[in-house]
């Protein structure tokens, strides 16, 4: 979880009174933030949640706070002033966003918190700036409209942020230090991306850099914020954010919409106004939680969250969720911020009235063998992995070339990025690779987690299984590298594996292994084939290895 630092008089002046360090720690875990410590100097250190990007600042820390609190919130003015923006259409990176914040009272704590926000946001909901990547620019100092286009790396030049020279995009990206360290996000394109006014003057060069020329001070009273990125839902989270957060040190609220042009006509308005808009049953929220709480009650919780809410009858509530909230989904969100403005405690309470339990609570067989796995591999010297169980078939299939193979597919998917899910961990590792490989070519990863498998004879339609996946490569890996390490592995569990010759497809078959524990075949280890790794720019061998943890669990057992 990202830590988030901030200063407890900036904290108290955006709530709206003094907090006590009692207080701090009482209420920050009820709003899914984990203190961490606070100093003599009053500063907090704070763990926020990944799917509470809306916390990762004193504005956003101190707007969950007020309202908790029951203190007066402030709303924000959502205004049409008629400012558009162009995107010329970026290859690989073709969506961005813009929204406006007015009238903002800034301080040297106030700059560093909205850059906090900026650059958590770009690590965290960003990945890194590959998913997206965020500026904010003085306004003052732009003539919109705004555009995003390509832009000649020799000849177009400006200042970049915390430099005193101009420098062509090229030289930026060699002589900054955000240049070197993003520059990978830019490789093989012929020219960069940039952000222009309608003069010409550069705000940006996403997503690696701002101009000094445009940069937020405290002299600055407006702002222009935007967001670049690969998905069009993400850009204008991202935007939401930050301008939400920024409009709490605005003395109006104002919040300006900006639309979007894109060559295919389209139109992308942001920031968001609204947020999630759902109808609740206040049972479902009782059953869920395991408490009784009454219609009238849940209203009164759900406003303390920032909902604005409406009982429709003595049985069912309208929640609309605060437009940065990006984690309300469905009731179940609703339930979990009930709860936290009830207190678990409470809850805990009313359930300890319960009957005793009939049998001492255990950990599951197959999460104790998962951890077992995990020791092991990570006194071996490999590093963990997690990635999504929700993929595409572009990952899922036509990276290792498996054809046709069958997958569980989402019904209503919200991205193009995740329409099925995984049916087994080795592209997410390679993925992981192949991301990571210009800065580290040789690798030892390991990844624990659930595949599912599309089976008519299950009563769903689908078997979920527990899998091990490992990746290792270096200039030397072979075939032999990856038998070993499974040997020892199995060996650890007291098990004797044997290996024998098949095939796999996306993998050398002279170089692929079946894997068999006591005459049942639970997995195989291999040698991805040298011509996938060529077409991705890889030199170095990668060898792979997956198995199921629930068939051995079985033979163990």
């Amino acid at each position: 979880m990202p830590v988030i630092r901030v200063v407890k008089y900036d904290l108290e002046r955006i709530v709206g009174r003094v907090l006590s360090r009692e207080e701090i720690l009482e209420y920050l875990p009820r709003v899914k933030c984990e203190v961490e410590y606070i100093e003599d100097d009053g500063t907090i250190e704070y763990e926020a949640t990944h799917d509470r990007p809306d916390l990762y600042s004193a504005e956003g820390l101190g707007r969950a706070l007020r309202s908790l609190l029951g203190l007066e919130v402030h709303r924000y003015k959502f205004v049409d002033e008629g400012v558009k923006a162009y995107s010329r259409g970026i290859p690989k990176r073709p969506y961005v966003a813009f929204a406006i914040v007015r009238d903002l009272e800034l301080d040297d704590e106030a700059v560093k918190q909205i850059m906090q926000l900026q650059e958590k946001l770009a690590t965290t909901y960003g990945r890194r700036r590959r998913k997206a990547s965020i500026g904010v620019y003085d306004l003052d100092t732009i003539k919109p409209p705004i555009y995003y286009e390509l832009a000649d790396p020799i000849k177009t030049r400006f200042t970049p942020l915390e430099e005193a020279k101009e420098m062509s995009l090229q030289e930026i990206l060699v002589e900054t230090e955000k240049g070197r360290m993003y520059r990978h996000l830019l490789k093989g394109w012929d020219r960069y991306p940039v952000l222009r006014d309608r003069d010409g003057r550069i705000l940006s060069m996403p997503p690696i850099i701002n101009s000094e020329d445009t940069k937020v001070t405290v002299s600055t009273r407006n702002v222009l914020i935007d967001s670049t990125g690969t998905d069009p839902k993400t850009v204008v989270d991202v935007v939401t954010i930050m301008a939400t957060s920024i409009a709490e040190r605005s003395s109006s609220g104002k919040i300006a919409f900006v639309d979007t042009h894109y060559p295919d006509k389209t139109v992308l308005r942001a920031p968001r106004d609204r947020g999630v808009e759902l109808v609740v049953r206040t049972s479902d929220v009782e059953d869920l939680l395991g408490v009784s709480i009454g219609t009238d009650k849940l209203v009164e919780l759900l406003a303390r969250m920032g909902y604005r809410v409406e009982k429709i009858n003595e049985k069912e509530v309208k929640a609309e969720a605060p437009p940065y909230r990006i984690d309300v989904l469905n009731y179940t969100d609703i339930a979990e911020d009930a709860a936290m403005a009830l207190g678990y405690e409470l809850i805990g309470r009313e359930a300890s009235n319960l009957p005793p339990a009939t049998h001492p609570g255990r950990i599951h067989p197959l999460e104790f063998l998962s951890r077992t796995m995990r020791k092991i591999l990570v006194g071996y010297g490999f590093l963990e992995v997690a990635n999504y169980m929700m993929s595409n078939p572009k990952e899922q299939l036509e990276l290792l070339e498996q054809g046709e193979l069958e997958l569980v597919k989402v019904s209503n998917p919200k991205m193009e990025k995740y329409t099925v899910l995984r049916r087994w961990l080795v592209p997410g590792l390679l993925s992981v690779y192949l991301e990571n490989y210009e800065n580290k070519p040789e690798m030892k990863i390991f990844e624990i987690g659930d595949v599912v498998i599309p089976c008519r004879e299950a009563e769903t339609g689908a078997v979920s299984e527990r899998r091990l996946g490992l990746l290792i490569s270096h200039q030397k890996t072979t075939l032999t590298d990856g038998i070993a390490y499974l040997t020892v592995i199995f060996e650890r569990l007291g098990l004797k594996p044997s290996y024998h010759r098949g095939e796999v497809k996306g993998f050398l078959p002279q170089r692929t292994a079946i894997v068999e524990v006591d005459g049942e075949e639970v997995g195989f280890v291999g040698e991805v084939h040298p011509k996938i790794l060529y077409e991705k720019g890889v030199e170095n061998p990668v060898i792979i290895a997956e198995v199921s943890l629930d068939k051995i669990l079985r033979i163990i057992s």
